[in-house]
């Protein structure tokens, strides 16, 4: 009779057990002895009796051994001696002859690799456990253990699509929490997918006390945008109220409802609620950028230009040179012409020319190079300067991409772990665990390289769209400035007989200072223009 570890519960139903990480038939356990045979040699009752009785002393002693090892590997697990453990339990798991025996070593050695802090290693265990069905006496256990894996690790990739494919009935006997956190994942990944209508559905399985609410109501905003805007602003509003020390990174994803916000108000032609909406982003946070650029539009739809001008201003400084904004410079450009101010847009121009066009011909490059497609992901490793700055900022900010990126990272430091275990590493284990991660990360970087490639070649193609309006913008400046010298219109005397106005004052606690060409962090983001108008005056 073997115990139970301390702590956990007892087993509620039992079933067979299931392998193959990517599908297959289950691990073949069916033992030879005793197993008939075809066309052998008929023996004596007397000598048949002598061999069923050697095997009866046979499987009493591997019996007697295997629960001497699971019971070896439950003491050490309640000792805190994970890896001794880990390795008991798995030649438990692997050579059990008694089934009871077997399904409990399987899922206490995806304990005992979490414990390890071996994150892939327990959800590959934990999976097995899952992939056997409702069946096994762990499987509600090993989904619980699944979930939390996958928030632990910040997986946005394989616990999701572990999760969905085993859906089922049954997960209605799951605690609350433990189901509401797979419904959002799997709405996840139901609206990246396009399947609008099955990640509502799968929303609806989220209530509000959840931990996973926030993320959720997020995801709800989303969707609405695109059939009750109107409801959308509520939902986004609503979310950023919501405090507590319980939801995940919620400082994050105010800053991408925040961002929601404003777009979805700008759809609405709100434009003054959509600037202040982007205003509201911290400076200097990771999508401040996007906030500066899409607020500067909204400044412009909002007819005021000075402010427009003052965020993309913000956005070119040197402390954000390394983010990737080539919009800004054509909606700077666009500006400056629609007051005439001709020098000014070639200047822009000229500032396009020299920051984008290259970029656009490496990024070019590199995709013509057409490397293997699992390498792409290393071109955001520390030390790879294949990439432009601002295109591995910008790629680095992509939720998806950090997500994958960070996952494959993640995948070499267990890899690591368990080559620096010289114990471990040479148990049949520590061999098992090594050839999954090695599977795993394989698989990890195709998927990675194929969207990494996706990004780099919208970035290419829309400094390539940006670069033929910019061609238009010259056209036309140079078509404006022929047309003033042909009317011989003073340029000079138009702007010197417009006054510049002082900008309106924040709130206290801001002060005026003209900007003189130098950079100070705690002004950038508060420029604000004023501008002249160059244009000749329309006649009546």
């Amino acid at each position: 009779m073997t115990t139970q570890p301390k702590g956990k519960g007892a087993p509620r139903r039992h079933g067979g057990h299931g392998a193959g990480w990517l599908g297959g038939s289950p691990r073949a356990r069916t033992s030879r002895i005793g197993a008939g045979a075809r066309n052998q040699p008929s023996v004596s009752p007397c000598l048949r009796g002598a061999l069923l009785l050697l095997l009866c002393l046979f499987s009493a002693r591997a019996g007697a051994q295997e629960i001497s090892v699971l019971n070896q590997a439950i003491e050490d697990y309640n000792d805190g001696k994970h890896q001794k453990a880990a390795v008991g339990f798995y030649q438990v798991e692997e050579t059990a002859t008694v089934e009871d025996n077997r399904v409990k070593a399987e899922y206490y050695l995806a304990q005992s690799v979490n414990k390890l802090g071996l994150s892939f290693g327990s959800f590959f265990y934990y999976g097995q456990i899952i992939k056997a069905g409702p069946a096994h006496p762990y499987y509600y256990k090993a989904v619980e253990g699944a979930v939390a894996v996958t928030e632990q690790s910040h997986d946005e990739v394989l616990g999701p699509n572990v999760l969905n494919k085993s859906y089922n009935d049954q997960f209605g006997r799951l605690p609350p929490e433990v189901l509401a956190k797979i419904n959002y994942y799997i709405a996840l990944l139901g609206y990246r997918a396009g399947k609008y209508d099955e990640a509502e559905q799968f929303l609806r399985g989220v209530p509000p006390e959840s931990a996973a609410f926030p993320q959720a109501q997020y995801l709800t905003g989303l969707l609405l945008q695109r059939k009750n805007p109107e409801q959308a602003v509520k939902v986004f509003r609503a979310i950023l109220g919501v405090e507590g020390a319980r939801y995940h990174d919620l400082a994050g994803l105010r800053e991408l409802t925040a961002l929601a916000l404003g777009r979805t108000l700008y759809a609405l032609q709100r434009f003054g609620e959509a600037a202040a909406a982007y205003q509201a982003l911290p400076r200097f946070s990771r999508h401040w950028d996007e906030a500066l650029f899409e607020g500067a539009y909204a400044d412009l739809m909002a007819d005021d230009p000075g402010a427009a001008l003052g965020k993309l201003h913000s956005l070119h400084s040197p402390h954000l040179s390394d983010q990737f904004a080539p919009e800004s410079l054509n909606l700077t450009a666009i500006i400056y012409h629609q007051r005439c101010l001709y020098p000014q847009v070639r200047e822009v121009i000229a500032d396009f020319n020299r920051e984008y066009v290259p970029i656009k011909e490496q990024l070019k490059q590199i995709i013509d190079a057409n490397p293997p497609i699992e390498t792409y992901w290393q071109l955001l490793q520390p030390g790879d300067t294949r990439l432009p700055l601002a295109a591995r900022q910008h790629l680095a900010k992509n939720e998806r991409v950090e997500a994958m990126v960070s996952y494959l990272g993640r995948l070499d430091q267990e890899s690591a772990k368990v080559e620096r275990d010289a114990e471990l590493a040479k148990t049949p284990l520590g061999a098992d665990l090594l050839d999954l991660i090695g599977k795993q990360k394989a698989l990890m970087a195709q998927v990675a390289g194929k969207f990494i490639k996706g990004r780099l070649a919208d970035m290419a193609h829309l400094i390539e769209v940006l670069d033929g309006d910019k061609e238009i913008i010259g056209f036309e400046t140079t078509k404006g400035e022929k047309e003033m010298l042909e009317a011989n219109f003073d340029v000079k005397g138009r702007l010197d007989g417009q006054s510049l106005y002082r900008p309106p004052m924040p709130a206290a606690g801001h002060e005026y200072w003209p900007f003189d060409g130098e950079y100070w962090p705690d002004e950038i983001g508060y420029y604000k223009y004023t501008l002249k108008d160059a244009c000749a005056p329309k006649k009546e």
